[in-house]
């Protein structure tokens, strides 16, 4: 690429970061790389996300009927001017079980990350 267009693809890239610095505290997710409740509630169960793995089966599909229990606590998006980039501009969503949110107990939230 000529050194025109190095420059405009990172310009292109700030711009995008700009737009992707969305904060919030419960709601619902910016999704970037899609839902992550189903992930949440795999991985407090024991099971690895993140592979090859097949999700299916009988002992998935009861766990799969857990996910309307998770709930987005918080969410924090890249962001130049702090000095926090996830990632390719990507974002850390913290979530928690809706019983758990009402029973204050924060330590038992679940941390994923997300990114383009």
């Amino acid at each position: 690429m000529s050194d025109d267009e190095i420059d405009a693809y990172w310009q292109m890239a700030d711009d995008f970061c700009e737009q992707c610095s969305e904060n919030k505290i419960l709601g619902h997710s910016d999704n970037i790389q899609g839902g992550m409740e189903l992930e949440c509630e795999l991985m407090t169960n024991g099971f690895c996300c993140g592979g090859d793995e097949d999700y299916s089966g009988p002992e998935f599909e009861k766990l799969r009927q857990n996910i309307g229990e998770w709930t987005l606590l918080l969410q924090i998006g890249s962001n130049d001017e702090n000095e926090m980039m996830w990632c390719d501009c990507g974002k850390i969503y913290l979530w928690i079980k809706k019983s758990d949110l009402r029973e204050r107990k924060f330590d038992k939230s679940w941390l994923v990350l997300q990114c383009d």
